[in-house]
């Protein structure tokens, strides 16, 4: 990796200050300052096959991990200081608070399962630790003591909030595979603190996607029941050793009995916990794993709403095509016969999704649609959504 000195960090950021001060970047920028020599020290045990998940406040993780200034300055420049992605670098940033540690986790189970000697560093700040995201990435990693390791850089305040009026005399302890270094920042929150009379406007992109809702083959008529349809298409989708069906009551409840033939060691089991379970889906994509996660109802999706709509739906278009999750959503509409679940258990918002996701949903009505709707998300490679009523499950369509 590049070497960079303290007196560089330090030579670099003021640079990038001093070019706010005078209007020259009409974006919001996040300094950072304060912390040189404990990141380098850090960065002393990071090897060059090793991932790095940074935050909004990435300039000196991404100059410590072997970026180049003139790349981290082009970024700067064009609106991207908190959007700084290098995937030759394995170098992975996001604005979004706690989003990047289930991820990491990912990341780091596909490294294991490979034997893979590499590891996971994940920075967060004291404000994300605050997030119980953060606290079902740890667990995850601590019990199956996967390589990853957390970094809390703790200057005691989110945004300008102090950790006492927080949580007032809380004293936590995480476990090994967290560590934490104390410093005072150099700038403020954001920016610099100083008045900024913008020279130039901004230059703000126009949203490339389209949402793009598959059409099915009319003239395909081959029926059987809505269910034996999708127990098919997962076994079809197992035939590639590479797709891992992830969620809770993947193995033991079978998913509705749809993987009941399903190879055990292509089923990941995860907690009761759906944004970990979207961040592990997600690292697995990142080491070439084609996950399937599994929501058993839509009312449940909404734990895990920041994972889809921030990472996986947006990746693509925040890193410039850096990085793309090829991840098959699996979300069943739960039934309100002959049962009736509640309301919190049966609600359906495939409108909602259609609207506001810009990955491809595709919404089966028979069995055929099923087949297709899952061959094609598979051979598109791109992160999608497949949606299936439950009360489908017994008809012959």
């Amino acid at each position: 990796m590049q070497k960079i000195s303290k007196e560089g960090l330090i030579d670099f950021e003021k640079k990038i200050a001093d070019l706010f001060e005078k209007g020259e970047i009409p974006y919001l920028i996040h300094l950072s300052g304060g912390n040189e020599e404990k990141l380098i020290d850090i960065f002393k045990n990071i090897n060059e096959d090793d991932y790095i998940f940074s935050t909004h406040r990435n300039h000196y993780h991404y100059l410590l991990k072997g970026g180049s200034k003139e790349k981290l300055e082009n970024f700067i420049m064009n609106g991207k200081s908190m959007f700084v992605f290098d995937k030759k670098l394995k170098f992975y940033s996001s604005s979004i608070v706690a989003a990047t540690p289930s991820i990491a986790a990912g990341v780091a189970l596909a490294l294991k399962r490979k034997g893979s000697k590499s590891k996971v560093w994940c920075f967060i700040g004291d404000g994300a630790e605050d997030n119980g995201h953060f606290y079902e990435a740890v667990k995850y990693v601590d019990g199956w003591d996967l390589p990853c390791v957390f970094i809390i850089e703790d200057n005691d305040r989110s945004v300008d909030s102090p950790k006492k009026e927080r949580y007032g005399n809380s004293q936590f302890t995480w476990p090994n595979c967290v560590i934490r270094y104390e410093y005072i920042p150099t700038y403020p929150h954001s920016g610099t603190g100083k008045f900024v009379e913008i020279k130039k406007q901004p230059m703000i992109p126009e949203n490339k996607y389209k949402t793009n809702n598959t059409d099915f083959n009319k003239n395909n008529k081959s029926k059987m029941k809505f269910k034996d349809a999708v127990k098919l298409a997962m076994e079809n989708l197992a035939e590639d050793k590479q797709v891992i069906f992830v969620g809770y009551n993947v193995l033991h409840g079978s998913a509705y009995g749809t993987l009941k033939d399903i190879p055990n060691n292509q089923r990941l089991e995860t907690p009761l916990a759906e944004n970990l379970m979207a961040g592990l889906a997600m690292g697995l994509s990142l080491e070439s794993y084609k996950p399937v996660l599994f929501f058993e109802r839509h009312d449940f999706i909404l734990n895990a709403i920041d994972a889809i709509f921030n990472q996986i739906d947006k990746i693509s278009d925040i890193s410039n095509g850096e990085f793309n999750f090829p991840i098959i959503i699996k979300a069943v509409v739960g039934s309100k016969k002959p049962l009736f679940a509640g309301i919190t258990h049966t609600q359906d918002f495939s409108e909602l999704f259609k609207k506001f996701l810009f990955l491809d949903i595709y919404e089966p009505k028979s069995s055929q649609e099923v087949l297709d709707s899952y061959k094609n998300a598979l051979l598109k490679g791109n992160p999608c959504m497949i949606i299936e009523k439950r009360e489908l499950y017994d008809q012959e369509l």
